[in-house]
């Protein structure tokens, strides 16, 4: 498992990124893949991802969909913290495998 030290680091260009545009499970997957290295299982994967995506949503970062509308291009689930986490788990585990930009959600600071 990754230090603190970093998974701060890792997490910092995390938290810049949601603030910028739409963070897709690809940045995210590749972040726990750098963090934990290889050989760990799909539920350590699991476990750090949602780490990272709770955190994101404490800064008041929202998971949510793309829409084709450019008046409203991304509208923000309508959960609280934890039935998001519960929703991206159960997506996560009905994927089996990582998730990848497209998959699930997508999560910004919307505003």
């Amino acid at each position: 498992m990754p230090t603190e030290e970093e998974y701060g680091e890792e997490f910092s260009y995390l938290a810049d990124y949601v603030h910028e545009d739409w963070l897709g499970f690809s940045v995210i997957t590749g972040t726990v893949g750098k963090l934990l290295g290889k050989g760990h299982s799909m539920e350590e994967r699991k476990r750090l991802t949602l780490r990272i995506v709770g955190d994101l949503l404490d800064l008041g970062a929202k998971a949510g969909d793309l829409t084709a509308d450019e008046e409203k291009p991304f509208i923000a689930w309508e959960t609280d913290k934890a039935a998001t986490l519960s929703r991206i788990k159960s997506e996560m585990e009905s994927l089996g495998r990582s998730p990848e930009s497209g998959d699930i959600c997508w999560i910004t600071v919307d505003g």
